[in-house]
């Protein structure tokens, strides 16, 4: 079982996060409050003044509750089966075409997100494999194998891999950059379902789970928008046909907007130049 908490790794630069900010802001607000109620001695008076014409009138002062907003549940965790159950492999770091660890020297290379986790991504990005071998087992193991001999990459490319049979398969830590999006990888999450849907449509299972799938990602990852292989990389067809016509669907389901809008480009050339399904 996938239960993995979101894991961050201590930046390099200061970097501050969407909770330092709205920190930052509340810190302002409390400042502001303090200079609108003035003295001390201004507020012991005040209240004096209360407390006797309370007892004068002998009407009790009711207190007014500040009303405070229900925080948002979080959404279920979904039911994910693990790296280790269905047998990935481990990364390869001598890949030839991930060039081992990620460096100024190595920008394509093996990169794992040092900050937060909800500040690294932005976008859920929507793929199919283009094929299908018998099961949803094969098939996992099929792009696995495909991405680390064909392709020349350590490890599968996307995060997340939607079986047809509804069951969700763990892909690549979701703490590193996939290899999933030309040029765009940095900060967007790939997630791959299991078929081709030029010539064929997903089931429903396979629908249900991934609707469950991303409502808890984007819960879990602050994730702003969604978007399809093909929006990012005009040469692929990608996810197919009858899946990108989901993507309203997906993207109403865990409150996203639908587009490139949300990536935003890393500060040194972290983007990867290579995909899994230009050819497809």
């Amino acid at each position: 079982m996938f239960d993995r908490t979101v894991k961050h790794h201590p930046s390099k630069k200061h970097q501050f996060s969407r909770r330092q900010i709205l920190f930052g802001l509340g810190a302002v607000g409390s400042v502001a409050t303090l200079g609108l109620c003035g003295s001390a001695s201004a507020a012991a008076y005040l209240l004096g003044r209360e407390v006797k014409f309370s007892r004068e009138s002998q009407t009790p002062i009711a207190k007014t509750a500040t009303p405070t907003a229900s925080p948002e549940p979080a959404p279920p965790h979904p039911q994910i089966v693990s790296r280790a159950e269905w047998g990935a492999l481990v990364p390869d770091h001598e890949a030839i075409n991930e060039f081992g660890f990620y460096s100024e020297d190595n920008p394509e290379g093996w990169f794992i997100y040092e900050n937060e986790l909800q500040d690294a991504y932005q976008t859920a990005i929507i793929h199919h494999a283009a094929f299908y071998e018998e099961t949803d087992l094969r098939t996992v193991k099929a792009i696995q194998d495909l991405h680390r001999i064909d392709r020349g990459w350590a490890d599968v490319a996307y995060h997340f891999m939607v079986g047809r049979t509804g069951v969700i398969y763990e892909g690549r830590d979701w703490t590193v950059r996939g290899t999933h999006v030309a040029s765009y990888n940095t900060g967007s999450l790939g997630v791959c379902l299991l078929g081709n849907f030029m010539n064929q449509h997903p089931t429903d299972a396979q629908i249900a789970s991934t609707r469950r799938l991303l409502i808890w990602v984007a819960y879990r990852l602050q994730l702003s928008h969604i978007a399809a292989h093909r929006t990012f990389n005009a040469l692929t067809q990608c996810p197919g046909d009858n899946l990108f016509s989901r993507l309203p669907e997906f993207a109403a389901a865990a409150n996203l907007q639908i587009g490139t809008a949300g990536y935003i480009p890393p500060d040194e050339a972290l983007d990867c130049t290579c995909c899994t399904c230009n050819s497809d």
